[in-house]
């Protein structure tokens, strides 16, 4: 049977699938599983602010499954907004410490993984399902990212090589790197932008002198990318709570 994301998130959240019979077969126009007689399923509805027509699996179908239906309510999307959904349950993925140690310590596959940009944004029924902890994608917004989890702890570790022979310093919430920019949101266009100079040596120096390193950020996926964002920074959430 084809799993789908919104069968892996109601499983971990303990939801029912809802609706009546289906008199027929057919197709979720959410997620495009596969609607048998018998199954449950209800009328495809959304209402006027929905603005993810792009994104339905099935447009023109006129049913959703019995899976996607408990997750259309206001506060069902609110708790799916963020999170790392599997068989075990809900692993916390909105706080920068639990997003590093999600994308570092998967759960068993299939698994899920959902972080929400914007209020009210559907995320369960149109997420990839992962089915490998060392090479997955995470829904953030409107965007499936790849990430090779065995490529982040390099990564961290080349950042680090050549923000310390450029002269970054480390500070109170990030280790010392090259970029400039990294948006955890993605809605800075400058997002990756890398500093072409630092205090004491330029990037092209730190190319030269460690072209593994460069090569290997140069390498990085969106996702991945992404993913710095929170492992170079893994002070940031403990300093703003403190504050």
């Amino acid at each position: 049977m084809h799993l789908t994301s919104s069968d892996i998130v109601c499983t971990a959240m303990g939801l029912k699938p809802e609706g009546a019979l289906a008199p027929h077969e057919g197709v979720c126009a959410f997620c495009g599983k596969n609607i048998r007689p018998g199954d449950l399923f209800t009328k495809f509805s959304v209402g006027p602010s929905f603005m993810d027509v792009a994104d339905l699996a099935a447009r023109g179908s006129g049913m959703t499954c019995g899976h996607c239906a408990p997750l259309m309510s206001s506060t069902v999307l609110r708790a799916t907004a963020n999170g790392i959904f599997s068989e075990s349950g809900v692993q916390p993925f909105a706080k920068w410490v639990d997003v590093a140690r999600g994308l570092l310590n998967p759960p068993e596959p299939p698994f899920v993984m959902l972080y929400a940009t914007r209020k009210s944004q559907h995320m369960a029924w149109r997420a990839r399902v992962n089915l490998s902890r060392d090479l997955f994608y995470v829904r953030v917004g409107l965007r499936d990212l790849k990430i090779r989890r065995p490529v982040l702890v390099s990564a961290v570790q080349a950042c680090q090589t050549l923000g310390a022979f450029m002269g970054i310093k480390p500070t109170a919430k990030s280790l010392s790197h090259p970029f400039a920019v990294l948006s955890s949101d993605l809605k800075d266009p400058a997002h990756s932008l890398l500093r072409r100079k630092g205090p004491e040596k330029t990037l092209e120096e730190a190319a030269e002198a460690h072209p593994e390193a460069y090569q290997l950020i140069q390498s990085l996926t969106l996702g991945e990318t992404w993913a710095m964002r929170f492992l170079l920074s893994p002070n940031a959430g403990a300093i703003a709570a403190a504050a």
